[in-house]
């Protein structure tokens, strides 16, 4: 395997000069070259494919060999559909040897170039996957920390060591286009309207909260990141910014496994992965467990105004405590029943356990002050399971003819509570109100999806990609409250504030889309998806019945232009929509907080958002790349949460399609290793956000950016250290602003090879405690100003041990369903 490595190393030096100049056939002098230079050229072209599995092979080593010499004269690689090309052949008679990692090597011992101008056509050649055992293997270059794909932008977390003992939220702050606000909230070019899929498919942990679900992922099972801001019309039309696909680790052939902890300030992790894979049968599985510590505060002063004079003041302090414990666990099983058909199972685990202590005050001054302070203490216990099963039907005609069939059953059931003590201002050992809850609350959600992919030819430059989808969504809350309002333990419930509902959504979906490639390497993506939504609600505890339906076509539009080898333009065009989910729609009146009332609006309308792109990549086997990109979006109906303050001073905040919203911007990114052992990357964004309402005269508009830089260098004695940072400005909402933030983080790892172990330790912004957040609205009802607290100090230790042995296996693509849909 070694000498395998070198000598397609060596061939792609010596072949990458050797293309810049004729070379003579064998036998031939100089002379006889130069006086036959106009004429005598030829070329040679064929496509490699995978022997089994019949598919292209990307990258192999195509070398042209001198028969009498046994010297490689000249060559090239095959790109993504696996075709080759050698121009300038003069005629003569020649060996062709292919070779790629894990693939036996391919002769072809007789070549003859005989006419002058044409083609020499070898037509199809297969390659086999051998199984060489990689435990020796020196490694000549590696997977780069970003790569910039057709459709995609991908973060190889698994090249970072900053993520050691992390979650995926530790992973989202450093992928290229994405800001992660301190409270968790993930942003795609500005805008929070995205879709967060797990292996290109849905999980139901993300079904209550996406902040907290992604706390719960270890940053130890994501291979890798993939941001796709301009989705073809195959994938599920939701998320207006863009999908954000997580993908998990996924071992090679043989046994491994491994076991990963890590000891912090803030959160530890327990976790072990176990992978076989053995000719036809694939499993894998994952399991863990994570304690966390999080802790913070907050002030707002709200000045209520009247005819523009303000009338009463409202200022309220908070302190919280935050100790949770999740587990994670999937597994997966996938057997070839043949060459060309495939059959899988797999399932993810996940459970949520987090205790909240919390301490508010508040005072209210009006003619006279009222002053209370309220002790919280909420339990919250959540269980979630997707099922997924997927078969996939390739043919022998064409690899990239495929028809594939999947169902997956997700479901989340949550159960919750609190109890709340009230007392008076200057503290007194005196209850004066007391209120305790609890909360049912069950998800669920059928989906059934078939796709079919058919090309026009075996070239792979012309496909046609159909499918249809059907979502069936089924949502039921039962919310009880009991209050003593005179302070005792006579608890009564309060009817007013039952919360019971059953909501069901449908969606059906099917979609066209068709890609054509040039010869001269010009790329066309043209298609469109139609979705029909049904929505049946019973909101019981408000006597409210809500039912509607509308359709939607979404077209979407990519052209793209290849460079020579190492660059390419492209132009995207998509229309995305955002459906509202249960959280926006229930009408129930959230009166937890007497001086801070919610509800939601059941007549809600989706957003409708058009998004343009045009960027520009480059890219060289040198590990430079650059990536820029500008970018606008308009959404003529977006949902705002709207605030006003009544006559008593308390605030109502609800939501509506009341704005329209435009992000007009551009990202910059760029990776190089100015030396072999030192890896240097980072990204710049700037946007111009313009938020208007004409219905309530609201404009707000502003400049933000952010940027961020990761750097890592190599040290003798397998020692390697890494540093990392990034800051995102001021953001507008439709009534106001927040401040920017950062973070920072160092990390060193040494690797103990032999024993197949490391030590990383991990230092998160080691020099402040918390992230501080300034956030002001300003409305004709009311001025508020507050600030947040949220620690963000992290110092962690973390150990990895390896076990097993791996081999070099082509994999088939797994397919999976993407359910995109809802804000």
């Amino acid at each position: 395997m070694k000498t395998l490595l070198l000598l397609s190393f060596t061939w792609v030096t010596i072949l990458t000069k050797a293309q810049q100049t004729p070379l003579s056939p064998p036998g031939s002098s100089s002379l006889t070259q130069s006086v036959n230079s106009a004429a005598n050229f030829g070329k040679i072209s064929g496509t490699v494919m995978d022997e089994a599995q019949n598919k292209p092979v990307e990258f192999a080593t195509v070398a042209l060999i001198n028969p009498q010499t046994e010297k490689p004269i000249t060559g090239t690689t095959t790109d993504e559909q696996g075709k080759f090309t050698i121009n300038n052949v003069q005629t003569g008679i020649y060996r062709i040897v292919i070779s790629f990692l894990g693939y036996d090597n391919k002769t072809i011992p007789t070549v003859t170039v005989s006419r002058t101008g044409v083609a020499t056509a070898l037509g199809v050649v297969s390659l086999r996957a051998n199984s060489q055992t990689l435990n020796e293997v020196v490694v000549t270059g590696e997977k780069a920390l970003i790569e910039d794909k057709d459709d995609r932008l991908v973060y190889n977390a698994d090249k970072d060591l900053t993520n050691t003992g992390g979650t995926a939220i530790d992973v989202l702050k450093k992928v290229p286009l994405l800001t992660v606000d301190p409270d968790g909230t993930v942003q795609l070019k500005g805008s929070s309207s995205i879709k967060v899929l797990i292996n290109n498919k849905p999980s139901s942990i993300m079904a209550r909260s996406i902040s907290e679900a992604l706390q719960m992922i270890p940053a130890e099972l994501i291979k890798s990141v993939e941001v796709i801001t301009a989705p073809s019309a195959k994938y599920d039309s939701e998320g207006t910014a863009g999908i954000i696909n997580i993908i998990t680790k996924n071992q090679l052939q043989g046994l491994t496994g491994g076991l990963t902890s890590s000891v912090g300030s803030r959160r530890n992790n327990l976790g072990g992965n176990f992978n076989l894979k053995r000719n036809k049968l694939s499993i894998t599985a994952y399991g863990g467990t994570n304690w966390s510590n999080y802790y913070g505060n907050s002030a707002t002063v709200r000045q209520n105004l009247r005819d523009g004079n303000v009338f009463s003041i409202i200022t309220q302090s908070n302190t919280f405590k935050n100790r949770g414990n999740s587990q994670f666990g999937s597994f997966s099983i996938d057997y070839d029943l043949d060459s060309t058909n495939r059959i899988g199972i797999d399932a993810n685990f996940g459970k949520d356990s987090r205790n909240t202590f919390s301490t508010r005050d508040t005072r209210q001054s009006i003619d006279t002050v009222l002053a209370f302070r309220r002790y919280n203490d909420s339990q919250n216990r959540n269980n979630s399971m997707d099922v997924n099963f997927n078969y996939t039907k390739t043919f022998k005609r064409s690899p990239d003819q495929e028809y594939t069939f999947l169902a997956q059953y997700n479901q989340n059931d949550n159960q919750s509570g609190y109890k709340l003590n009230q007392f008076p201002l200057p503290v007194e050992d005196i209850v004066t109100y007391r209120e305790r809850n609890e909360n049912q609350n069950q998800q669920s959600e059928l989906t059934l999806q078939t796709d079919y992919a058919h090309p026009f030819s075996t070239t792979k430059r012309r496909i046609l990609e159909v499918g249809s989808k059907l979502i069936a969504r089924n949502v039921g809350s039962d919310y009880r409250l009991e209050n003593a309002p005179d302070g005792s333990l006579n608890f009564r419930e309060d009817p007013r504030r039952s919360n019971e509902f059953n909501y069901k959504q449908s969606v059906w979906a099917s979609y066209a889309s068709f890609r054509l490639r040039t010869e001269n390497r010009w790329n066309f993506n043209v298609g469109g998806r139609f979705e029909m939504t049904t929505i049946n609600a019973d909101f019981i505890s408000t006597a409210t019945r809500f039912s509607d339906r509308y359709q939607n076509f979404l077209p979407n539009l990519s052209i793209s232009k290849r460079l020579g080898n190492e660059q390419r333009i492209r132009v995207n065009y998509s229309q995305r929509i955002q459906r509202p989910s249960i959280n926006f729609l229930n009408p129930y009146v959230n009166y937890a907080d007497p001086k801070n009332i919610q509800t939601g609006n059941p007549y809600l309308d989706p957003e409708l958002t058009h998004s343009v792109e045009l960027s520009y990549s480059t890219f060289t086997k040198g590990g430079t790349t650059i990536n820029l990109m500008i970018f606008g979006r308009q959404t003529n109906n977006a949902i705002e949460r709207i605030t006003t303050v009544d006559s008593t001073g308390v605030s109502n905040s609800t939501y509506r399609n009341i704005s329209r919203n435009a992000t007009y911007g551009f990202n910059w990114f760029g990776a190089v290793k100015p030396v072999k052992q030192w890896n240097l990357s980072g990204s710049v964004g700037m946007n111009y956000n313009l938020l208007n309402s004409p219905s309530l005269q609201i404009t707000n508009k502003n400049w933000s950016y952010q940027f961020n830089l990761n750097t890592s260098v190599q040290l003798p004695k397998d020692i390697s250290i890494q540093v990392n940072g990034s800051y995102t400005s001021r953001r507008i909402q439709l009534q106001g602003q927040s401040s920017g933030f950062y973070y920072y983080g160092f990390s060193a790892r040494k690797e103990f090879k032999k024993q197949n172990f490391s030590v990383t330790a991990n230092f998160e912004n080691p020099f402040r405690e918390y992230n501080i957040v300034e956030n002001y609205l300003r409305t004709t009802t009311f001025l508020s100003d507050g600030i947040n607290y949220n620690v963000v100090r992290n110092i962690r230790l973390s150990l990895n041990w390896r076990f097993g042995k791996m081999k070099t296996s082509t994999d088939r693509e797994k397919k999976k369903i993407n359910n995109d849909d809802r804000k």
